[in-house]
């Protein structure tokens, strides 16, 4: 047993030779530290971003309903006018397709005529329980305030009031 030593490792015996006894540690922390505050400054502006964006994104939510609301008052009185009654009449919920009927529409505005209207979207209100739109409506030579009652049928919003 001359070529053998004592105490032999395994590494030896293998004949192998590990690099480390254990994997090697970092001593310096700092770069850890480093990306741990980059990555929360980036969750902080993301979450203030979102706070942000909600905040400017919901007035112009409304805006977009309100303009929505108010286009449908738009085309009504626009076919009323252009005497389209039938266009007029699909702008109506059931209910009041079924008491304005196309002879409705020939009676009430064969006599006096829309002239011109104005419909502005600042002034429709959107409550928890009603939509309403007022418009000017030239009639008569007079301009008169009209107040149209509002509902939503699916996906579209239909006057549903007003109309007499």
């Amino acid at each position: 047993m001359a070529g053998t030593r004592r105490g032999s490792t395994a590494a030896a015996r293998t004949g192998r030779a590990h690099p480390f006894a254990a994997p090697p540690r970092d001593r310096d922390l700092r770069g850890l530290w480093i990306g741990l505050g980059i990555g929360g400054l980036a969750l902080v502006l993301c979450c203030i971003g979102g706070v942000v964006g909600i905040a400017f994104l919901l007035p112009y939510a409304d805006n977009i309903a309100k303009s929505q609301v108010a286009s449908v008052v738009e085309v009504y009185l626009a076919a009323v006018r252009d005497e389209d009654y039938t266009t007029a009449r699909r702008q109506l919920c059931d209910a009041e397709q079924r008491t304005h009927t196309i002879g409705w529409f020939e009676d009430h505005f064969g006599q006096s005529p829309i002239m011109d209207y104005r419909v502005d979207p600042a002034d429709v209100r959107i409550g928890n329980e009603s939509i309403t739109v007022d418009a000017q409506v030239l009639q008569n030579g007079r301009w008169a305030d009209e107040r149209y009652d509002m509902e939503q049928a699916g996906s579209r919003y239909v006057i549903c009031g007003g109309l007499d």
